[in-house]
């Protein structure tokens, strides 16, 4: 898997310390959840963290963060990804 190469809004950024998570649906259809942790919170280390998740859910078609949603349950940062 390559890199991001694009952060489409890094005016939103979540802090440093913060679990970001990604949601995606496997072969059986089913709805699952991995997730990372930001240490600095730069765009790199946004970068290697959503890059971690990409390939936790084995996802290799999306090539955009599209920007990041908080969760009211936990505050995760959900990513929101395009391609």
């Amino acid at each position: 898997m390559t890199s991001f190469t694009s952060i489409l809004d890094t005016n939103e950024l979540p802090p440093a310390d913060s679990k970001i998570v990604y949601q995606y649906y496997n072969d059986a259809n089913e709805l699952c959840e991995v997730s990372s942790f930001l240490s600095d919170a730069s765009e790199k280390d946004v970068i290697r963290a959503v890059d971690s998740l990409r390939a936790q859910a084995n996802d290799d078609h999306h090539v955009f963060i599209e920007g990041f949603r908080q969760r009211d349950e936990d505050r995760a940062y959900r990513v929101i990804l395009g391609s």
